[in-house]
């Protein structure tokens, strides 16, 4: 078994743990590796139908700086494929087609906090502290980090925290947009799981295709999103589940859903 995650399972719900808080969760190749086969794991797992990502106290403190620098010390061409590699966590996080959730304690810097903003909801613990830290160490944001922030808070509030590399915690977070719920630390992963068992209750294959609408229109325009709707809808409207809920609403029914 391994000490870096594993994959519990809470019903429909597979919870995605990280395992060295005490470390606070560094963003290694090897983290990449694990949580790319995990998340592939649990995609390809039926009887999972959302999945929440947590690293207990320590959400992640980001790049392992110190295990990077063998690859750094190699030049540009093995630095770049490096954080390529890197990037692998964030794509397979992004790209997962089930509903995400990621329950943030602790710290999530760098590309710990653009795992948590891949998700699509971020539940924080009020002192949970975030942070774009990348100034503070003389780079630039990677792992996503320049899309996501502007996508959840805008273009304004993401080059203040990436400029000044300020730290934020949760309330403020929550304010700003950059992450939907904020609870007391003891309280994360209860909600982040309260939320996935909401999300559960619904139609997988519509869910799953909500979601991915949701995705594609956030990256196009009001035209283009309604285009992806009408293809998205149609095959919905044709399904299953659909007519099932038509008929119930016109016996005055509870819908009996195939696809639980």
């Amino acid at each position: 078994m391994s000490d870096l995650m594993r994959l519990d399972r809470e019903g429909p719900i597979g919870v995605l743990r990280f395992l060295q808080p005490a470390k606070r969760n560094p963003y290694s190749i090897a983290f990449v590796d694990e949580l790319v086969t995990h998340l592939r794991k649990a995609e390809r797992d039926d009887t999972i139908r959302a999945v929440v990502m947590t690293g207990g106290d320590h959400f992640s403190s980001g790049g392992d700086l110190v295990g990077f620098q063998t690859e750094i010390a190699k030049g540009a061409r093995a630095t770049s494929e490096m954080v390529d590699k890197v990037h692998d966590g964030g794509r397979a996080a992004y790209l997962f087609r089930k509903p995400l959730i990621s329950a943030v304690c602790g710290v999530a810097f760098g590309a710990g906090l653009s795992l948590a903003l891949s998700a699509d909801i971020v539940v924080a613990a009020e002192d949970a502290r975030l942070c774009e830290v990348f100034a503070r160490v003389g780079g630039c944001p990677d792992t996503g980090s320049s899309w996501l922030l502007q996508q959840r808070a805008g273009a304004g509030v993401a080059r203040m925290l990436v400029l000044t590399g300020r730290e934020i915690d949760g309330r403020t977070a929550q304010e700003l947009r950059i992450v939907e719920d904020c609870v007391p630390a003891d309280q994360v992963e209860t909600r982040a799981l309260e939320i996935a068992r909401e999300i559960t209750q619904h139609p997988m294959f519509g869910v799953q295709t909500a979601k991915r609408v949701m995705r594609a229109a956030a990256e196009c325009s009001y035209l283009e999103a309604l285009d992806i709707e009408r293809d998205c809808q149609s095959v919905l409207l044709c399904a299953h589940d659909f007519p099932e809920a038509m008929k119930a609403f016109s016996e005055k029914r509870k819908p009996e859903f195939q696809d639980r």
